[in-house]
């Protein structure tokens, strides 16, 4: 929870007391569960109240945050320290500042022009109107303050104390919907069961709808039935990048909402009779319609931590796109969320209504190996930003490491590949020979090479247990993170 909250801190272009947290918790008596943070739409949101172009950005894109009191109830019910405890460091964060990184510059340059129209946005990130420089001290006394009160007085008052009517007030200043009686309703966290699937003697555990969890795991049972020894280079990234499309493409089509489906069902979708009928599509020379959906460039943080008793937790919280809504809370100092880009305006599971549960791709995941005394033990923890890179991320990195057996270094450095609804793949250039690309023009209308890094492609984070029972810890290179232990 400290990291969280750290993170809430240093990485606000994805992250921050505005958004969202849903974290998987594996305990040292080997069950695990769910604490489900995904937020709601407050109660005055509708078609008529919440243009289209109030969707993305500015005070109505805006659902009730639900961090404060996932990660409040996370120290709550598991925490060995206070929530002051864990609070302090973030505070001290906000205090005394950071040095402004290439890629905290390289965010805010990014989305600039849209930041430069809220003036708390502008006082938050730019000096005398200008992108701070590289190494530049960023200090937040406005979220030190929140993130201080906090502490002292608990996430209840963001809800129901002084921190809420804040909020409040500022939605109505600013034209947004928000209120106080929709802070003061909220009951987050919920506790759900895990969803899990077989994969390679293992137990792949994640997190159920709204989340992506589900769609990792009908990839990974999908894979599970297509994988053949000796697969040369073109099978092997073209099965991946088309077992993606054709996941999401079903997601699309058939949406769940996690309040109508059954324990059982979940089984069901995971599972080998779902994968075998999905696997024929992705072997098929079959083009699927193009659906052109606009939720592709949601960021976020993610976080993996494993302690000595056994303990691990995977964590994803976001403010959807960088930077959410692009406008922010002067005095408080953090961002909103702009997660209502994600509600359909059509009829669908999430659509965009009062109390609507937005999408999400979010997947916190762990995977179990069974010891010979039938106890589970966690030998992966991982997860990832970036959207449905999620997905593709996270499901690359499983099949790297029990597959190809690949250290965790080399499983999250690999070469990734992703494909999108829009019938396109994204491949990164360190594996884009002339002939693969030429090859999978076959399978794809267009064929895009990305960086050999490249941020676009997701960015992992994850922990993993060696043979001798200890902990490594690994950060995507492709974004910036690390990796520590104690």
């Amino acid at each position: 929870m400290a990291a969280a909250w750290a993170l809430s801190v240093c990485e606000p272009s994805g992250s921050g007391l505005g958004g969202q947290t849903t974290m998987l918790i594996h305990f040292p008596d080997g069950h695990q569960t769910v604490l489900d943070g995904h937020s709601r739409a407050p109660k005055t949101v509708s078609k008529k109240t919440v243009r289209r172009s109030h969707q993305k950005r500015g005070y109505r894109a805006c659902t009730i945050p639900s961090t404060p009191a996932a990660l409040g109830a996370a120290s709550r019910r598991y925490g060995r320290l206070s929530l002051s405890e864990v609070i302090e460091p973030a505070v001290q964060l906000a205090e005394n500042g950071f040095r402004v990184s290439r890629l905290f510059r390289r965010q805010v340059q990014w989305c600039k022009a849209q930041l430069r129209t809220n003036e708390p946005a502008l006082d938050l990130l730019f000096d005398d109107r200008k992108v701070l420089r590289k190494g530049a001290l960023f200090r937040q006394p406005a979220l030190a303050h929140t993130l201080s009160r906090l502490a002292a007085q608990g996430v209840e008052d963001f809800y129901q104390g002084e921190l809420a009517r804040d909020i409040a007030n500022d939605m109505r200043e600013c034209g947004g919907l928000l209120t106080e009686d929709d802070l003061n309703a909220l009951e987050l966290p919920k506790e759900w069961n895990p969803i899990s699937t077989t994969f390679r003697g293992h137990r792949v555990v994640t997190v159920p709808p709204p989340g992506g969890g589900l769609q990792v795991l009908q990839c990974l049972s999908v894979f599970e039935q297509l994988h053949r020894e000796g697969m040369n280079l073109y099978d092997w990234y073209r099965t991946i990048a088309r077992i993606i499309e054709v996941v999401y493409h079903y997601r699309w089509r058939w949406p769940l909402h996690p309040d109508n489906v059954p324990a059982s069902m979940f089984s069901w979708l995971a599972g080998e009779e779902r994968a075998r009928e999905l696997a024929l599509v992705v072997s098929s020379s079959e083009r699927l319609p193009i659906i052109k959906d606009r939720v592709d460039g949601g960021e976020t943080t993610h976080l993996c931590v494993a302690d000595k008793d056994g303990l691990v937790v995977s964590l994803t919280q976001s403010i959807q796109s960088l930077y959410g809504a692009k406008v922010a809370n002067r005095k408080l100092g953090f961002f909103y969320n702009n997660y209502l880009m994600t509600c359909p305006r059509q009829a669908h599971e999430c659509q965009l209504a009062a109390g609507a549960l937005p999408r999400s791709n979010v997947a916190p995941t762990i995977v179990l190996r069974q010891t010979t005394d039938g106890t589970e033990l966690p030998i992966l923890a991982l997860g990832a930003a970036g959207s449905r890179r999620i997905t593709s991320s996270v499901m690359q990195i499983v099949i790297n490491r029990l597959v190809l057996g690949m250290s965790l270094p080399e499983a999250v450095d690999a070469p990734r590949i992703h494909g999108t609804l829009t019938n396109k793949a994204y491949i990164e250039k360190r594996m884009a020979s002339k002939e693969i690309i030429e090859l999978l023009s076959r399978d794809f209308r267009q064929v895009e090479v990305k960086a050999s890094r490249s941020y676009s492609m997701g960015g992992a984070q994850a922990v993993a247990r060696e043979p001798d029972g200890s902990w490594i810890g690994m950060a995507d290179p492709r974004r910036e993170g690390t990796a520590d232990g104690y």
